[in-house]
């Protein structure tokens, strides 16, 4: 048979046999709980002496005690010397068995092992019951003094807390032992000597000054329990103001006794949200939040007052005031006031604008009500840059390819229009041809050509259509002469920075040889060379001879006589 199944046999065999012996036995409790050394203790459990009696009592430190088992539930054993504090062991057949709690052993030192009352004020007598009180001196409570009342025995004596005591262990000494100080602390009570902020909203850390608060478990703020609380110390709490609050005293629940303020808390009122968030004057804006009532009232941005209806601590419905503009919504109660974290938005109304015409990428300034965080501005249609400079007034440049038209502006509460037009003066930028005779029809470019009104050439009107916002034609009027060409629009006047050149609208006439070389400019669109041979001759004969174009005149050559032979340009 091989180690492994040796180790198994031999655990199967503890299992079956004998396993039951040792675990049957078990210690539930003894008395006392304490002792010196000498003294007996009775132990209770079962199985002391099925499968065999109990064979050894050793006590913490590994000492072992003398005993007897008085029945299979209960031993009585004689604490041994060099015992210590800690579990008591039972041994039998090779197994034991210790004690849950500990048995505490007592040795010169006087010991304490209760008192009551465990709470009280200065002066409270307290009863000692313990060991070792025989030329006891000294007591205090959590280091201050206290007063000797009674030593009635070794194991029983009475005590006085001192003036003003605060929470703590209690502690014994006497002339050539240790001193001995409880586990358990002796409460003093509770006062709240102040608190601070005094006034917040709900989810606010508050810190509670006063005395005794070591073991509180319980913080109220006018009887709503603060679920989130720390001690932090015997004269400090720190405690989330709890979301339901309200206005109220503080109170505290310590070992010592309830402690309440001597003033209230004032809850604020507090607005957590409200619907809709935009709407126009008349709408019903429902409030939600906490602490609402107390001689209510509702503003929107400083308006006017607003009517209110469904008034309850969590909840107010209040109406849009005819006066009201974007911006916070406040609640006002006898607590205190709320301010809304967001904005309520009005729609934004355009009550006017200067100037009132202007060229592309001039600035325009907007004046109304409602603009607070506006997104987007609009000439006719056409999105352009601009400024918010507060809730009555936005800036803005006039976009390129602006056409006039309305001036718009959005912001989350609506979009607004102005009832009027405005109008963007028109720009020359450039023209073709560059010059021209009379009749000549020239292509105008720039912007805002939207209902123009005249176009003139160095002054004088010329006959024009409209292509498109940033096109039109016009053709070069008789008696223009060479310089800048205008455009007229209900937005002003635009005006070509270089010249269009007029040029003469004449014949050149050269003789050679009985030939006569007639020429004008091609610029002289639509003209035609007419001939006769008396000025006042009204039947001018119309030249069919096609031209020659030669540097940009058109040449026709005609034999001659020695008759009069006179040529006319005519339309």
């Amino acid at each position: 048979m091989n180690s492994k199944v040796r180790l198994i046999t031999a655990i199967l065999t503890l299992l079956i046999g004998g396993a039951s012996q040792i675990l049957a036995q078990s210690i539930t409790t003894f008395s006392p709980k304490f002792s010196l050394v000498g003294q007996q203790v009775v132990i209770e459990g079962s199985g002391f002496f099925l499968g065999g009696s109990v064979t050894n009592v050793t006590f913490f430190n590994n000492k072992t005690a003398s005993f007897f088992v008085s029945s299979d539930v209960q031993i009585t054993a004689f604490v041994p010397a060099g015992a210590a504090t800690g579990p008591i062991t039972l041994k039998k057949n090779g197994g034991q068995v210790s004690s849950v709690e500990d048995f505490i052993v007592v040795g010169t030192e006087p010991f304490i092992s209760d008192f009551s009352p465990i709470a009280g004020a200065g002066g409270t007598v307290v009863t000692l019951n313990g060991l070792n009180f025989n030329g006891v001196n000294s007591v205090k409570f959590n280091g201050t003094n206290g007063g000797i009342v009674q030593l009635t025995s070794p194991t029983t004596m009475k005590v006085s807390a001192p003036a003003n005591v605060t929470t703590g262990p209690i502690t014994l000494a006497k002339p050539g032992a240790p001193s001995f100080t409880t586990s358990s602390n002796f409460s003093g009570a509770a006062s709240i000597t102040n608190f601070a902020p005094s006034k917040a909203i709900p989810g606010t850390t508050i810190i509670i000054k006063g005395r005794n608060f070591v073991g509180t478990s319980v913080v109220k703020f006018n009887n709503v329990v603060a679920p989130d609380f720390t001690v932090d110390s015997n004269s400090q709490i720190t405690v989330t103001l709890p979301q339901n609050a309200t206005t109220g005293l503080i109170h505290i629940n310590p070992p010592g006794g309830q402690a309440n303020s001597t003033s209230n808390f004032v809850v604020l009122p507090h607005i957590t949200s409200f619907s809709p968030t935009f709407g126009a004057p008349g709408t019903n804006v429902t409030i939600i939040g906490v602490n609402l009532l107390g001689n209510t009232k509702v503003k929107f941005n400083g308006s006017s007052d607003a009517s209110l209806s469904t008034l309850t601590s969590n909840q107010i419905v209040a109406v849009v005031p005819g006066d009201a503009t974007s911006g916070h919504i406040t609640v006002t109660t006898t607590n205190g006031v709320a301010t809304s974290a967001t904005l309520f938005y009005l729609p934004p109304v355009i009550s006017g604008y200067t100037p009132s015409t202007g060229p592309v990428g001039a600035l325009v300034t907007l004046t109304g009500k409602n603009f607070t965080n506006a997104t987007d501005v609009k000439f006719n249609g056409v999105s352009a840059t601009f400024g918010v400079v507060n809730n009555t007034t936005i800036t803005s440049s006039i976009p390129a390819n602006a056409m006039s038209g309305p001036i718009s502006v959005t912001t989350p509460g609506g979009t607004t229009s102005t009832d009027q037009n405005f109008f963007i003066k028109p720009g020359v930028i450039s023209f073709t041809p560059g010059s021209g005779v009379v009749g000549t029809l020239v292509t105008i470019t720039g912007t805002s050509f939207t209902n123009v009104l005249a176009v003139r050439f160095n002054g004088v009107d010329a006959t024009f259509f409209a292509l498109n916002n940033t096109q039109l034609s016009a053709t070069v009027p008789t008696n223009a002469t060479t310089g800048p060409i205008s455009v007229v629009a209900p937005g002003g006047t635009g005006v070509s920075a270089a010249s269009f050149i007029v040029d003469a609208l004449a014949l050149a006439i050269k003789l050679t040889n009985n030939l006569a070389s007639i020429s004008w400019p091609t610029s002289a669109a639509g003209f035609n060379l007419e001939t006769s041979t008396n000025l006042s001759f009204t039947n001018w004969t119309l030249v069919t001879n096609p031209p020659t174009v030669v540097n940009g005149r058109n040449i026709i050559t005609n034999a001659t006589t020695n008759s009069v032979m006179l040529y006319r340009l005519k339309k």
